[in-house]
């Protein structure tokens, strides 16, 4: 006997399923089948269940409103291939308990195939019964079974490890051991204008941080007690008498730990200096805080959010970036907990991944974002569904910056890469000093804050095409006074922000999985830096 196809049809013809055992072309394959209900219907001898058509033969059984089909070669054993299509015939309910009708099968395709696998092989068919080919498609392997329970034991120990460094990290935060605390005692000043900064300071400035953890997204800002800035050329002078210092590494490391404290950054573990860029919370506005903070939330709330990392080159070449974001939902109402989330069409650039229980057919067939097999959402609390990386180097940096360093000074231009780009906001750049007296600041656009001599922080509110598209500052420093040399400035930290996705990932609609309805729902989008140095 030789089996060329098994297939499920109905009365159209349209075929439900098929799985092939030979080698024959997928256009040959759907005009066999898709012929056989009107052979059926012309079939003079219905008595019997299976009818010849030029070279091939078709040995059929009805399964409920469906035709169960086999396509074998007129040489083809009869009595062999009856008995086939017999125990194909009982194989087919045992997958699909719900009844036999194309949407089950379609569900439960995999399993039918896997099934019919077992009964043909290569156009033969194999000795086997259907307890057997249960028994074989239950089987697992036992060394599977042990690595993943490994697996599991390593990720908990992991979890557990990690639960006992937070603990250990929070008492000593609340023993004054934090960032606040330690060896430095953070970098503060008795002038009230620099209020809010070290440990001595008072209450007068808050610095708040970005956060993004479980609980969703929430974006603060330091309101500084009194201005501290400059549009124009000013010259500094240090009033606080300034002790020898010494040159190296040490020193450097030491130097940026304390601009690090003052920018609201937390300096990484075992990394080099200035190496916490990633945990950049920089300054904005209070007015904008404001506006952030007055965002109505619907009872579906939607947050998608994109991290960008990026070494930049200080001769202001183009540089590639990476860009790793995630969508979380907040279902705040136990009526709204069974929605599918509609997405507008994404980037082509990035590689996407769906939440484990989401149906990721779905998602990839449509880019609807909701819970397999119907089941809810979680309520009052924030689920991530969605991930997405940047799969290619094709996206650049949305800026640029070109920097000219010599001996006691340096001057630092930056540009949009493109003019379309969407706006750039709380743009910030820290020039570390390492103690060197700053002499003279002079800036095109923004404003600029100098802290306790160890780094200036050059700040504009908005960057796009239509405002402040390029700008430069220059910074002149008492080399009597500190360390000279071109690399006294580098290596520069970069945050910025944006309320456009890279990736184009939005929520067009959200509709009820139960009445099909429209459900109102906020979103709100990010673009934060998680890393960005020029080096």
């Amino acid at each position: 006997m030789t089996v060329i196809s098994a297939g499920v049809v109905n009365k159209q013809g349209r075929i439900v399923l098929a799985r092939q055992f030979t080698d024959i072309s997928r256009v040959r394959i759907e005009g066999l089948l898709s012929a056989f209900p009107r052979l059926h219907e012309s079939s003079m001898n219905k008595q019997v269940t299976y009818i010849d058509a030029g070279t091939v033969r078709y040995v059929y059984q009805p399964i409920e409103d469906l035709f169960l089909v086999l396509v074998t070669t007129t040489t083809s054993n009869i009595v062999e291939d009856l008995a086939t299509l017999h125990l194909m015939g009982r194989l087919i309910p045992e997958y699909v308990p719900e009844g036999i009708t194309e949407a089950s099968l379609e569900t439960h395709s995999f399993e039918v195939f896997f099934a019919l696998d077992e009964i043909v092989v290569c156009g033969k068919r194999e000795n086997s019964t259907v307890e057997q080919i249960r028994v074989y498609l239950e089987m697992d392997s036992y060394e599977e079974r042990m690595a993943l329970e490994e697996k599991e034991r390593q990720m908990a120990e992991a979890k557990k490890i990690t639960a006992e460094h937070a603990r250990k990290l929070r008492e000593r935060r609340m023993g004054g051991g934090g960032p606040s605390g330690g060896v430095y005692g953070g970098i503060s000043s008795d002038d009230p204008n620099y209020g809010g900064f070290g440990s001595n300071s008072t209450a007068s400035g808050n610095m708040h941080m970005y956060a993004s953890s479980g609980s969703g997204i929430k974006t603060t800002y330091p309101t500084p007690s009194a201005p501290i800035s400059s549009q124009t050329s000013t010259s500094l002078k240090l009033s606080a008498p300034r002790t020898g210092m010494s040159l190296g590494k040490a020193r450097k490391a030491d130097i940026s730990s304390k601009i690090q404290k003052e920018m609201g950054i937390t300096a990484p573990q075992e990394s080099g200096a200035l190496g916490g860029a990633g945990d950049l919370a920089v300054m904005r506005p209070p007015e904008r805080e404001s506006q952030a903070s007055t965002v109505p939330q619907e009872a579906v709330n939607i947050i998608i959010e994109e991290k960008m990392s990026a070494t930049l080159q200080r001769e202001g070449e183009s540089t590639p970036i990476d860009i790793k974001g995630e969508l979380t939902v907040l279902v705040a109402d136990p009526q709204q907990d069974q929605i599918k989330l509609i997405l507008a069409p994404v980037s082509d650039a990035f590689t996407f991944r769906a939440h484990a229980k989401v149906n990721k057919t779905l998602f990839a067939s449509d880019q609807v974002l909701t819970m397999a097999d119907g089941k809810p959402l979680p309520v009052q609390q924030p689920v991530t569904i969605l991930r997405w990386r940047l799969s290619n180097s094709s996206i650049a940096a949305p800026i640029n910056f070109t920097c000219w360093p010599e001996s006691g000074s340096i001057t630092i231009e930056y540009e949009l890469a493109d003019p379309n780009t969407p706006p750039l906001q709380a743009v910030r750049l820290a020039i570390p000093l390492y103690g060197a007296a700053p002499q003279n600041v002079q800036l095109s656009t923004g404003t600029y804050q100098v802290v306790n001599s160890e780094c200036v922080i050059w700040m504009i509110d908005v960057v796009d095409g239509s405002q402040n598209a390029s700008g430069n500052i220059e910074v002149t420093v008492d080399s009597d006074h500190g360390t000279s040399g071109e690399e006294l400035f580098f290596p520069i930290q970069v945050a910025l922000s944006s309320p456009v996705s890279i990736a184009h990932v939005c929520v067009r609609e959200v509709v009820s999985t139960q009445n099909g309805h429209a459900v109102r729902f906020s979103q709100q989008s990010r673009l934060v830096s998680d890393n960005m140095v020029v080096q």
